[in-house]
C-alpha cells in the first residue's frame, strides 16, 4: 500500500517527495509504519532513498513497479542501476514468485524494446471510489 501512494506522487521521470505524517495519515497507519515500509522498499530496490529531511522523505520509484507515461524505464534503472523485477513462471503459485534480475543495461533495452507501447502510452487505471485519497 505505501509504495502505491508513493506512485502516485510520480511526475515524469524525476523523484518523489514524502510526507511521511501525511502518507500515514492517508494509509491509516503509523509514521514508524511508513518509515519501516521504506526503508524496506528500499533495501530490496523498488525505491532508492535520496534524502529524509524533517519528516519529507525523497525517493525515486523502480520502473520496473511504476512508472510515468512517456518515461524511458532505461534511463531511470541506470540512474540507480535498478534491477528488473518478473513474475516467474507459475506466477503466485510459484516457490518465489517473483524474478530479481540484477542491473544490466542490455536487459533494460530489451525490456523497452519487448514493451515499448506499455512504456510511452500505458492504460491510465482509476482507483476505485473507496480507494481514491
Amino acid at each position: 500500500m505505501i509504495l502505491q501512494l508513493v506512485s502516485w506522487g510520480l511526475d515524469k521521470d524525476g523523484p518523489v517527495l514524502v510526507d511521511v505524517s501525511e502518507t500515514a495519515q492517508k494509509a491509516g497507519v503509523s509514521v514508524e509504519y511508513v518509515r519501516t515500509e521504506i526503508a524496506w522498499l528500499v533495501e530490496h530496490e523498488f525505491l532508492a532513498l535520496d534524502g529524509d529531511v524533517d519528516g519529507m522523505v525523497r525517493v525515486w520509484v523502480n520502473p520496473a513497479v511504476a512508472f510515468m507515461p512517456g518515461t524511458d524505464p532505461r534511463v531511470a534503472a541506470a540512474r540507480h542501476r535498478f534491477p528488473y523485477f518478473d513474475t516467474a513462471e507459475g506466477g503466485m503459485s510459484a516457490e518465489e514468485p517473483v524474478v530479481v534480475y540484477a542491473y544490466e543495461p542490455e536487459l533494460w533495452n530489451a525490456v523497452y524494446d519487448a514493451q515499448r507501447e506499455l512504456f510511452e502510452d500505458p492504460p491510465i487505471f482509476q482507483p476505485c471510489p473507496a480507494h481514491a485519497w
